[in-house]
């Protein structure tokens, strides 16, 4: 197993594509948005690999029958972050690597089924009404003060620094007296993909605000030519609901790992 300098990240982009469960943070840290690490069987021609961010979440990607390194991932786990990491949190794109973790990690690990959408512009109108009293703004140095759950901690576990969100992330949220009663952020953007995380104050929910902060996210990705993403738990109901409303359908299932 090799540990691929970031100058050679390009080199397993192809490899990512191929893969609609591809999620966004592996592209995050392939065009180098995010920081992390990239480790293939091959540094010339990789075809198996994990993209891992610093925040302990990890994408398996490529061929699952490269035995060398499936037992030097194997080994990388045991000796680097079982008992050590506090986090380990790992997608797969394939019923195969499925098979790989339930077969080798399964002391270790849970299974979790997780629901990834596409997004289909023309299934949602990109209209909204704004309530009286309610200001929509953009995330700035002011309103991450403001907010109790995309807040300093939260940028530097996903972003690295509340600079970086700022600087290539995107989010949006309503005031009201000058309090942030919803916002959705991008808890990862690649440049060309941006992940949606949206949050409403108990206080405020059933007014529809969870939709006007993701229709207004969804607009300005519309108009930067990025393409929204939206990712939950298969057991999730409200954010699968809240997915239709904002245009994003045809779900598919893939499983991750947590640490037990």
């Amino acid at each position: 197993m090799h540990c691929l300098e970031p100058k050679d990240f390009y080199k397993i982009h192809n490899i990512l594509k191929e893969s609609f469960k591809t999620p966004t943070f592996a592209f995050s840290v392939v065009n180098h948005v995010i920081q992390g690490a990239v480790y293939v069987n091959d540094v010339i021609r990789p075809s198996s690999g994990f993209v891992r961010t610093c925040s302990g979440v990890y994408h398996v990607f490529g061929e699952v029958n490269d035995l060398m390194f499936n037992k030097s991932f194997y080994r990388y786990f045991v000796e680097n972050i079982y008992g050590k990491e506090k986090r380990f949190t790992v997608f797969t794109p394939s019923t195969e690597w499925e098979t790989f973790f339930d077969e080798n990690f399964k002391t270790y690990v849970k299974k979790m089924v997780r629901s990834k959408y596409r997004f289909v512009s023309s299934g949602v109108d990109s209209k909204y009404t704004l309530p009286n009293l309610y200001e929509l703004k953009d995330f700035n140095f002011d309103t991450l003060r403001k907010s109790e759950n995309f807040n300093e901690s939260y940028m530097l576990e996903y972003w690295g620094s509340e600079s970086n969100f700022l600087k290539n992330g995107l989010g949006v949220c309503l005031i009201h007296k000058e309090n942030i009663i919803a916002e959705c952020v991008s808890i990862f953007h690649s440049g060309k993909i941006a992940e949606i995380d949206i949050v409403t104050n108990p206080n405020y929910r059933g007014q529809g605000l969870g939709k006007i902060v993701g229709q207004e996210f969804i607009n300005k990705c519309v108009e930067k030519n990025v393409l929204p993403a939206w990712d939950c738990d298969n057991s999730n109901e409200s954010s699968k609901a809240l997915a239709h409303k904002l245009g994003f359908s045809n779900e598919e299932n893939y499983t991750l790992y947590v640490l037990k």
